[in-house]
């Protein structure tokens, strides 16, 4: 049932945002008992609200400031997030991958286990922070420090159907202009998203630093909420900006698992700036790992899955350009097909400290002492080794 919406005439958020999201503040009145009760949380108000503005062509040049405003202070908490975990040896690493994986397919848990494990071993993992293969990056995060079977226990309470697919059609959850609402893709996104609010709900509580992990999702795509596994949530209201903060703050590797469109776009994204990195200081090169070898590499279709096989175009433009070394590109741009061997090529491929640092400048994220970072960092790591 089509329902209308009331005109949202003053900016639902605080433009001068002073500490990054936590997801019950974006959810706040959400009611795991009423199916129409997401309209009246901050997330969906905000989502709401650019839409009603004109999206990216907005035309109200208040909306257009208050909403800079606010992505702008959203990048300087998130620069002062990443600076505290840094001083703590946490450093960044990125995964990648469809917003439609099914909960409970083999990539969601293959990713769970990688972020899981990635977090215990002192990186502080980054996604876009929507559904499928991002939503099971925090879920990892969030489980880590904990059993792999109570992981396996979360994910089999996700997976029940009909809840493990992300609902169809919610690209027409409200009208073009923001001033309409469909009733039955709103129930239907509120059932889905209730067993992780409830899982998250039951373990805010008992967090502590491992289960640190750090969302960038965008009101562009509102209509696929952010995952509530994420401890902190750095949302934003333009796309373009989100893209290349995710990119360029993953400073240790990104994992690209399964996806289509959006996940070759990010491909694509960071060989352009591994491909332009600053040879001239000797750059760092980021290893791009890709989980599940056939998926990147084989055309046909084994599987009954579509395949994206661009490992043989990133040969070309890295190695057949001279751009790196054949030895350069089997150590750095991988394929993966577990969760432990994804941990240790992050490890082992690591930049230094000051390298991080260095990279990670160009944020505003300076005056660490990247010898303590170095320190830490590595006491974390052989904390996992033991």
């Amino acid at each position: 049932m089509i329902k209308p919406i009331e005109l949202i005439t003053h900016p639902p958020f605080n433009p001068i945002h002073d500490k990054l999201y936590n997801p019950f503040e974006l959810l706040e009145h959400f009611k795991p008992e009423n199916a129409l009760s997401l309209p009246a949380t901050p997330d969906f108000q905000c989502f709401l609200y650019f839409h009603q503005q004109g999206g990216t062509t907005i035309s109200d040049p208040y909306a257009a400031m208050m909403e800079a405003l606010h992505d702008t202070s959203v990048v300087r908490e998130m620069n002062a997030f990443l600076k505290t975990e840094m001083q703590a040896g946490r450093r960044p690493v990125a995964i990648m991958g469809g917003h439609q994986e099914p909960r409970g397919s083999n990539a969601y848990c293959e990713v769970a286990r990688i972020a899981q494990k990635l977090s215990e071993s002192g990186f502080i993992v980054v996604s876009g922070g929507g559904p499928g293969c991002m939503e099971a990056t925090h879920l990892g995060a969030l489980f880590a420090g904990r059993s792999a079977e109570s992981l396996t226990s979360a994910i089999n309470r996700l997976a029940e159907k009909p809840f493990d697919e992300f609902p169809k059609n919610m690209h027409h959850l409200i009208g073009k202009d923001g001033r309409t609402i469909n009733e039955d893709l709103l129930s239907d996104l509120h059932a889905w998203m209730l067993p992780a609010w409830k899982i998250a709900n039951e373990l805010k509580d008992q967090l502590n630093p491992l289960n640190r992990s750090l969302a960038l999702p965008t009101w562009h795509y509102g209509h696929e909420p952010f995952t509530p596994f994420a401890t902190h949530v750095a949302k934003y209201f333009l796309n373009s900006i989100r893209e290349d903060v995710l990119l360029t703050l993953a400073s240790c590797g990104i994992v690209f698992s399964e996806g289509r469109g959006g996940t070759i776009q990010e491909v694509f994204q960071d060989a352009g700036q591994v491909y332009y990195r600053d040879k001239d200081n000797k750059a760092p090169i980021t290893s791009m790992l890709f989980l599940d070898s056939k998926f990147w590499t084989i055309p046909e279709v084994p599987d009954g899955k579509l395949h994206m096989p661009v490992l043989d175009l990133l040969h070309q433009l890295f190695v057949v350009t001279g751009n790196m070394t054949e030895e350069e590109f089997k150590r750095y741009i991988r394929l993966v097909d577990d969760a432990e061997e994804v941990v240790n090529i992050i490890i082992e491929n690591a930049p230094s400290a000051s390298e991080v640092v260095h990279k990670l400048t160009r944020f505003g994220i300076s005056n660490i002492n990247s010898e303590l970072m170095a320190e830490r960092a590595e006491t974390l790591v052989s904390q996992r080794r033991k």
